[in-house]
């Protein structure tokens, strides 16, 4: 059992589903989600998602191509509850079981009533 903001266990196990419904469900309405991988994906040249119906599509999408989506988390820094709050979470990435290829990951969230607000992803 971690110490982490329920948000953050949530948002793992969400994503190791691969269950779309799910992990969109993390999200408010007006959530914002960046990453380079929404530029590449969905030729957004900000990289910004703006919506939970844009999140929807990016999610549907990734989940498509993906066999399994696993992030072994190597640190939380959080302020606030599970209620509100941030943190950043970093982790290892490993897409479809391919340790050789796991990227190092860094995702600052922000949350409100216990769903997502915002998030930034930075790949290294």
């Amino acid at each position: 059992m971690s110490e982490w903001p329920r948000i953050v266990t949530e948002w793992q196990s969400a994503w190791a589903s691969l269950d779309a419904d799910r992990i969109v469900d993390l999200y408010t309405e007006d959530a914002e989600h960046m990453s380079h991988v929404v530029t590449e994906r969905m030729g957004i040249s900000s990289g910004t998602l703006k919506s939970r119906a844009a999140i929807r599509l990016y999610v549907d999408t990734s989940v498509k191509r993906l066999k399994s989506f696993r992030a072994d988390i190597i640190s939380v820094i959080s302020d606030g509850d599970d209620s509100n709050g941030r943190a950043a979470v970093e982790y290892w990435r490993i897409i479809n079981g391919n340790e050789g290829q796991r990227t190092r990951v860094i995702e600052r969230i922000e949350w409100h009533d216990g769903k997502l607000t915002s998030c930034r992803v930075f790949h290294f």
